[in-house]
């Protein structure tokens, strides 16, 4: 197994960075921007330095808003002048891998010994993932049964109100990620002078950020330029983590293509008005409805699928991203899926000057990736 996250859930790893280095910098490299956040560790709390956000757009000549592609040379070019603008200091970083360049499936095995379930992976593994086996590289972890199964005899397990039953299966969480992708990440830290932990998905890095000791099963609902990630955490572990080929962006190109405007006003549009009030030629809302209504749909079909397979009600939902930002999302989200509904606030883990809470809490979801990869080390 190469282990390429140091363990998925494990929270730091002594002696990987120089001690008289405090500080750390996480960073989410999207599809339409990057965002960057450092921190130090002072008296076992973390405490805010700076952050920044930068649209990769103009590295690609298109529209700011619009999901993108960038070489390593260009990606280097955009965090450098990010770093220097945020005034980001550190060599110390934590990079976030995008869902996109990886896979994330929870299966079923035999019940075995963990060496046999090590031996195994590989050759189940081929079953999920589309690329050659040799392209990737795999973590596993097995997934606990409930807190009544701890000091339970193996094999058993036990809910509230049951008699305990022997189970012949084990869930186990397999992740892989392409080696293309590592390979071009080591190459931006490279190029930018960097000390890198081990990689993580994105997914982990917003649940950790926004994710408390709660064990009721969660959705997190990221909306990101290009799509949108519902991630469904139960027990503290993600169960379910879907992709809805909708988001933020698409709801623009609906606004461009109905009022017949450039994308670029289209989108300045939106980030001001947001899916209340009204516009120059029609509500926004009414606009912008489908694609909103189509994101919500699937996430609700999700949601329903995942409380009628393990007879868990799903009460809350958190929204993180920059999609979720749009003005009255969560309103119309809270009416359509019929759960409470929350914007995500990573912010509230770090130790902050007061003066800043109102511009943190509004910039928050948005941040929820950059801050929960630096999180997993600090």
């Amino acid at each position: 197994m190469v282990n390429i996250f140091s363990s998925l859930f494990d929270s730091i790893r002594s002696g990987l960075f120089k001690k008289e280095d405090d500080s750390i910098v996480g960073i989410d490299i999207g599809s339409a921007t990057i965002k960057a956040i450092q921190f130090k560790k002072d008296k076992g709390k973390a405490v805010l330095e700076t952050y920044g956000e930068l649209a990769l757009g103009p590295y690609k000549d298109v529209e700011i808003g619009r999901a993108t592609s960038l070489s390593t040379e260009k990606m280097t070019e955009a965090l450098t002048d990010l770093f220097r603008e945020a005034n980001i200091t550190t060599k110390r970083a934590a990079i976030a891998i995008p869902f996109k360049a990886s896979l994330i499936s929870l299966i079923e095995l035999p019940f075995l010994d963990k060496a046999k379930i090590d031996e195994m992976i590989p050759i189940e593994a081929r079953k999920y993932i589309p690329v050659p086996i040799n392209e990737v590289a795999l973590d596993w972890w097995v997934i606990p049964k409930r807190e009544a199964d701890i000091g339970a005899d193996p094999g058993t397990f036990e809910e509230p109100g049951y008699a305990k039953k022997k189970t012949d299966t084990v869930e186990v969480l397999l992740v892989a990620i392409h080696k293309n992708t590592i390979e071009d990440y080591k190459t931006i830290a490279n190029n930018l002078g960097l000390s890198i932990q081990p990689f993580e998905i994105e997914t982990f890095s917003a649940i950790r950020s926004v994710f408390g000791h709660d064990l009721s099963a969660t959705a997190i609902i990221d909306m990101a330029a290009s799509s949108t990630r519902v991630v469904i955490v139960d027990y503290g572990i993600a169960r379910v983590v879907h992709t809805i080929n909708k988001g933020s962006q698409d709801i623009t190109i609906a606004l461009s293509k109905s009022l017949g405007i450039e994308f670029a006003k289209a989108e300045e549009i939106k980030r001001k008005v947001g899916a209340v009030g009204k516009i120059e030629g029609g509500d926004l809302l009414n606009i912008i409805n489908p694609t909103i209504d189509y994101i919500l749909f699937e996430a609700s079909r999700i949601i329903l699928s995942y409380q009628k397979k393990y007879s868990r009600s799903i009460g809350k939902a958190i929204l993180v991203g920059g999609g979720s930002l749009l003005r009255g999302l969560p309103e119309i989200a809270s009416k359509s899926l019929e759960i409470e509904i929350k914007l995500g606030d990573p912010f509230k883990k770090l130790e902050a000057p007061a003066f800043l809470e109102p511009v943190l809490a509004e910039a928050g979801p948005s941040f929820a990736v950059a801050i929960g990869v630096a999180l997993r080390d600090l």
